[in-house]
């Protein structure tokens, strides 16, 4: 029930059907610090987008996108990936073999869905690895906008009492490779897990 109470809560800051809005300039910001105790930091290249970071009493969201994107900045390499990492506190027993029962079953399914339904989610490919549960996943969720591509990664994990899920994600415009996907999200986890 912890597990599903920090994914829905999850669920309810994910990023959505859309591609948000973080071509505007501003502040440069590498680090999100919850109250709790929890930081979230993306790979290089990858800054927080403050305009879309909630704190919660009980857990956030928190949207990353490539320093460049965010500056405005007109030369040098683009970051078209999106990163987000919801998170929320869970009790010191859960272990990331919770979570993956959980997403085994059909609520935990429906909780990765940009539509909360099961039925719109496939997973590509699951890995455990140690304390990290890495998802590639196809969701064909109606998409409306500034569309994301369908297929995007995941890792779940437990990080100082918080219950976190990184995820991944691009447009249907500029997929990403799944061999990228794959060094992206893992590189995003070591991040986080440095920062903390």
């Amino acid at each position: 029930m912890l597990i599903g109470a920090a994914l829905v809560l999850s669920g309810c800051f994910d990023i959505g059907r859309s591609v948000p809005d973080l071509s505007r300039g501003g502040t440069e910001t590498r680090v999100f610090r919850d109250p709790g105790g929890l930081a979230i930091t993306g790979p290089s290249g990858y800054c927080i987008d403050p305009e879309n970071a909630v704190r919660q009493a009980d857990g956030g969201f928190v949207l990353l996108g490539g320093c460049d994107v965010l500056a405005g900045a007109r030369r040098g390499p683009r970051h078209h990936a999106i990163l987000s990492a919801t998170y929320a506190m869970v009790d010191a027993g859960i272990a990331i073999r919770d979570y993956a029962s959980f997403l085994d079953t059909a609520r935990g399914q429906a909780m990765l869905s940009r539509a909360d339904d099961a039925a719109t989610i496939t997973v590509l490919d699951r890995d455990l690895r140690g304390d990290v549960l890495y998802l590639h996943i196809r969701d064909t969720s109606p998409n409306e906008g500034a569309r994301l591509a369908a297929e995007h990664w995941r890792a779940a994990l437990v990080v100082n009492g918080h219950g976190v899920m990184l995820s991944v994600h691009s447009t249907e415009a500029s997929p990403i490779a799944p061999a990228e996907g794959r060094s992206k999200i893992t590189a995003f986890v070591r991040a986080v897990q440095r920062a903390n």
